[in-house]
């Protein structure tokens, strides 16, 4: 059976909330949503809406998959996009070596 990992969030108003899932089980939005941190995945999960936006934290920018080019064309038309931390939470695949990932979701558009 797969460890958990456990994931750093900051919500909108700035709460702090440790999450614990297991890897291999879910995107990081359907976490984020499950969990009521502000996500709300208006498109379930197609990279159609960007309503699922993350920051992450810039120690864990280049230990992700990098962004594809849907995703970074549904990022740069958000008023929020930060070309080196933002991210699609539905295109992010939970694995192990993300245990200890932090983000913060980003602002509503």
């Amino acid at each position: 059976m797969a460890a958990g990992i456990t994931i750093t969030v900051t919500t909108r108003e700035g709460e702090h909330n440790s999450l614990t899932t297991r890897p291999g089980q879910q995107t990081l939005m359907q976490l984020l949503f499950d969990e009521d941190q502000g996500i709300e995945a208006a498109c379930g999960g197609c990279a159609s809406c960007a309503t699922c936006h993350v920051f992450v934290s810039d120690d864990w920018v280049a230990l992700l998959p990098e962004r594809d080019g849907i995703e970074n064309m549904l990022l740069e038309y958000q008023e929020n996009f930060d070309p080196h931390r933002s991210r699609l939470s539905c295109q992010v695949q939970l694995t192990a070596g993300m245990d200890g990932l932090s983000l913060t979701v980003a602002p509503e558009e």
